[in-house]
């Protein structure tokens, strides 16, 4: 007698709660869709982001790779490597536009302590082929990197920008800040902190007071964007480099630091350790705006503020009851 063989079907799961009653819910550019009757949880088989063929790991992991200082057609035959998947490194790009603007977003009102001494410096960069001057001011202590600012000259203003920023993003002030010889910088330390800092002008790279610090950092910052694309204009360079610079202060670990990433030995609890918990806890956020909140299109929830990452909004609500 002939056997008979038979399949059972796959049983698709809400990755929220796990429940089995699902219905389809549409195919978006060629995905289906599903959305679960229990807590009306929006998601693809393949758990991967509404209207993406991708999963949040592979997003995630992606832009890991970027920020590590791939490629993007690095990075796209890596994950053809590791998944079997074929990636557009143009699809990675626009990965990388989107995600390192949410998590900007979503971590612009963390506040570090930091200790007395920073670190201010500038260098030159390429952006759509031109010299451009990258300001950024560092933490001496835990090497966190305070501000980045972006200019076509070096200006008082310029000088005065960076500091004010570094300002908002430290719960304390400083006693001194090192920088090298450009003039702005004494006034502008004097304009942004009074009398509460003291600058220092650096003695020269052997002397005990110099920036090896931040020169360190530029040198792999110019490092990376030697590989990446997009430094064309002003606005995708800054997307760029606040991406870089989150990546190096959140999750990035540091060897003086005992592998820990800068944030970590700055006392601020990370509200995500990777891309890809980031890339997760967001499409997590916009599923609860979508349910939480019926009476309010996606969008309206997107721009009053349901973008953070679940695991981020957590986080600075406890920060605002301290």
């Amino acid at each position: 007698m002939e056997k008979v063989h038979t399949t059972t079907p796959e049983v698709i799961a809400c990755p929220r709660c796990g429940a089995t009653d699902i219905m389809k819910y549409g195919v978006r550019n060629g995905q289906q869709e599903y959305i679960c009757k229990r807590c009306r949880r929006k998601f693809t088989a393949r758990n991967a982001p509404l209207g993406m063929h991708f999963s949040a790991k592979q997003i995630g992991m992606a832009l890991s790779l970027f920020y590590d200082g791939l490629s993007l057609a690095d990075v796209s035959r890596q994950i053809g490597a590791s998944d079997g998947l074929s990636v557009n490194p143009a699809t990675i790009w626009r990965w990388v536009m989107h995600y390192s603007k949410e998590a900007a977003n979503a971590l612009d009102k963390v506040r570090v302590s930091t200790s007395p001494v920073w670190v201010i410096d500038e260098t030159v960069i390429k952006v759509g082929g031109e010299n451009v001057w990258y300001w950024d001011v560092i933490d001496e202590g835990t090497r966190f990197l305070l501000g980045t600012h972006l200019s076509v000259s070096r200006r008082l203003s310029d000088a005065i920008a960076i500091l004010n920023m570094a300002k908002r993003r430290s719960k304390t002030t400083p006693r001194f800040i090192l920088s090298d010889g450009l003039a702005a910088y004494p006034d502008a330390v004097e304009q942004v902190f009074g009398a509460s800092a003291r600058h220092v002008k650096m003695q020269g790279l052997t002397s005990e007071i110099n920036t090896n610090l931040i020169e360190r950092f530029h040198g792999t910052l110019k490092e990376r964007t030697k590989v990446m694309r997009g430094l064309k204009t002003m606005d995708s360079a800054l997307t760029i480099l606040n991406g870089f610079v989150l990546n190096y202060n959140f999750l990035r670990p540091h060897m003086t630091l005992d592998g820990k990433p800068p944030a970590e030995a700055a006392g601020v609890e990370v509200p995500f350790r990777s891309w890809i918990e980031f890339v997760t806890s967001n499409e997590m956020a916009l599923q609860e705006a979508d349910v939480a909140q019926p009476i309010l299109s996606v969008e309206d929830a997107k721009r009053i503020g349901f973008r953070a990452g679940v695991l981020v909004r957590q986080y600075l609500d406890q920060q605002n009851r301290r």
